[in-house]
């Protein structure tokens, strides 16, 4: 079993996790055939998968962002037989961005099953879910508004959950000054694939405003930056 020597809560940034674990730099399953496990993140930044946890289990949105996804895909496949391969599976959150925080190793508690998800342009798809739960389970923070009680709590108060989170996520929202507070991008430090080291000034309307050095001004668009790791916060 891979010990990544991490404590349960501890934040680190994207280089370090690569660094420990051997794996890609992008994407939100990572597979590394060096230390023998897979690294899922549950990124709540970016609006794309909904994952949410349901009575301390996480239903965890499989690979791939747009059309239908396919259990045997790539990572889902690794994700869905995690039971009996031999790799280890490791969770991580995002709730700020460029700040990983490390939830444990994880197992899957139940079968996946498909549920109905808009993916990256909108179109409703069916994704593969993985219910999968900390061993042992901890009590890392969450998302409050991806936290329900138990399945009939979810389906209460679930239904509009991801609207009400857009309107705390920066790159969904055009006017949250309260967006930018909560995850505090402002002033962040980031490092461009072709422009190098800057510091975020603003972001509005899904445009990320850096200052890279000698005062080279630039206005990207966040969401794509995201998508294709062409940024990394330092």
């Amino acid at each position: 079993m891979f010990n990544p020597r991490l404590e349960i809560g501890q934040h680190i940034k994207n280089k370090e996790l690569m660094s420990i674990f051997k794996c890609c730099q992008q994407g939100g399953m990572r597979k590394s055939n060096t230390t023998n496990t897979l690294v899922i993140v549950t990124d709540y930044t970016r609006g794309i998968y909904h994952d949410k946890w349901i009575g301390g289990v996480l239903h965890y949105t499989g690979m791939g962002p747009s059309g239908d996804q396919d259990v045997n895909y790539m990572q889902n496949r690794t994700l869905s037989e995690s039971g009996y391969n031999g790799v280890d599976v490791h969770l991580f959150q995002v709730m700020d961005p460029g700040e990983y925080t490390y939830c444990g190793r994880v197992q899957l508690v139940d079968k996946p099953y498909t549920e109905t998800q808009p993916d990256e342009t909108g179109r409703d798809r069916l994704v593969w879910m993985f219910p999968v739960q900390p061993v042992p389970d901890n009590n890392v923070v969450k998302p409050a508004l991806y936290v329900f009680k138990d399945m009939e709590d979810y389906k209460e108060r679930g239904l509009n959950v991801d609207k009400e989170y857009a309107q705390l996520f920066p790159a969904k929202n055009k006017s949250s000054e309260r967006s930018k507070a909560v995850y505090g991008i402002k002033g962040k430090i980031i490092k461009h694939k072709t422009y190098g080291v800057g510091t975020v000034t603003k972001l509005q309307d899904d445009m990320l405003y850096i200052t890279f050095a000698g005062n080279d001004k630039k206005t990207l668009n966040y969401t794509i930056c995201m998508e294709k790791g062409l940024i990394e916060f330092l």
